[in-house]
């Protein structure tokens, strides 16, 4: 689960009680996704970045930044590789501001 205090955590789903939990970003978490095998965690944020980290010890393994603030995160079903959506536009002073006739949507590719 994630929140709007930039904290996201880790539920046991059999006991419904929080075992983890992460507050690497400062903005409010946008995006989450686990990987193929259930090891990794990318969470996207305001913060321009994307933050991936272990699931089970929350060690940062890798940060990807970005021009915009990510929309949307997701893992490859059986390889590394994550897809994030943001938009290709370039940020004055405000990262907050969004003009929509400036900004155009963009998919990259993570690997690790």
């Amino acid at each position: 689960s994630s929140g709007i205090n930039a904290e996201y955590g880790i539920f046991d789903s059999s006991e419904l009680a929080c075992v983890n939990s992460y507050s690497r970003l400062e903005w409010p978490v946008r995006t989450l996704s686990f990987n193929h095998d259930g090891n990794l965690l990318a969470s996207g944020s305001e913060d321009l970045m994307i933050d991936i980290s272990h699931v089970a010890t929350g060690e940062k393994v890798a940060t990807v930044s970005c021009n915009a603030f990510p929309f949307c995160v997701a893992w490859h079903p059986s390889e590394n590789l994550l897809a994030f959506v943001t938009d290709e536009k370039k940020h004055s002073g405000d990262k907050h501001t969004r003009d929509s006739e400036k900004s155009t949507g963009c998919v990259k590719l993570f690997g690790l």
